[in-house]
């Protein structure tokens, strides 16, 4: 629910001309993406093949996919037992909010 509301205010916000729409379309993009890889990283993980390494959904998520790595986490039960990687997850959401409220403020 936070992830599709998030989503939602960030279209919004481009609407009302706080940022380019594109920032709001690589949003939506890298969610989906990143949405797809937990999906698979979780299909690797019971089918014991190799797997999609932590910083690599860790970086998704920072370049703008946090919404879907966090539907991810919710829809398929994975990651969120790993406390060190949820923490990373939570911060860089953070890092994330205040890049966006730069560029609102920049813009």
């Amino acid at each position: 629910m936070i992830a599709l509301f998030f989503l939602l205010i960030v279209f919004a916000m481009a609407l009302m001309g706080w940022f380019p729409i594109v920032l709001a379309q690589v949003y939506l993009i890298l969610s989906a993406v990143t949405l797809l890889m937990y999906g698979l990283d979780k299909l690797f993980a019971i089918n014991k093949k190799q797997r999609i390494s932590e910083k690599t959904l860790h970086v998704v998520a920072l370049l703008g996919g946090w919404p879907g790595a966090y539907l991810g986490q919710q829809l398929f039960k994975h990651k969120t037992s790993k406390k060190t990687f949820m923490r990373t997850f939570w911060f860089l959401v953070f890092i994330n909010a205040v890049v966006l409220a730069v560029i609102c403020k920049l813009y």
